[in-house]
């Protein structure tokens, strides 16, 4: 169902600068990183458009940039480099196969990663094992509408799709929030068992 890209850092960065313009990283992060001294993992970071920015606000805290792509991680960890981050980790890793320790994550962020991802059960399942009783999964996806860049439109989720799909995996208080168009956010805990 799904297709494997492989992305091309330089068009991403191309792209990146128009995003920034239109949903700049803080307006998701913001959402979940209340403390400095959070523990978080960006599945599927790309360039690292939010750990950077993520890394640079938790300053006692730790992003861990996951990525399948060896060279996006070279220009995540270059960027944080650049920035003298020292609490941000690369980790080569696909989704459903995280070399990380169970329970010890407070937020996992995935922006516009599962609808591209082979296999999405296996990734949330994943996901809920990373993170502690009431840590936050937060998800950011294009919206089911047509636009003129993005994936295609037959593996989008529209929100109600994804709130349901979250659900699934034994996460509550899942709740849609708002992002610039096309795109749109969904909030969800891991509870207490």
């Amino acid at each position: 169902m799904h297709h494997h890209d492989h992305f091309d850092p330089e068009q991403l960065a191309q792209r990146e600068i128009r995003r920034r313009e239109i949903f700049p990283p803080d307006q998701t992060l913001k959402h979940f990183l209340a403390r400095p001294d959070l523990i978080m993992a960006d599945v599927g970071c790309g360039l690292g458009y939010y750990a950077i920015e993520a890394a640079k606000m938790l300053t006692t805290g730790k992003v861990f940039a996951i990525d399948r792509q060896e060279d996006m991680l070279h220009w995540t960890k270059t960027r944080g480099d650049q920035s003298q981050l020292t609490n941000l980790i690369t980790v080569e890793a696909v989704a459903e196969d995280i070399p990380l320790d169970s329970s010890t994550l407070d937020v996992v962020l995935m922006a516009n990663v599962l609808h591209d991802l082979t296999d999405p059960h296996g990734a949330m399942n994943e996901v809920h094992r990373l993170l502690k009783p009431t840590g936050i999964l937060f998800l950011v996806e294009w919206d089911k509408v047509p636009t003129d860049f993005g994936p295609p439109l037959e593996v989008r989720f529209s929100p109600s799709e994804l709130i349901t799909f979250v659900e699934r995996y034994g996460f509550d208080r899942v709740q849609k929030i708002e992002a610039p168009s096309p795109w749109f956010q969904v909030m969800a805990h891991k509870p207490i068992p």
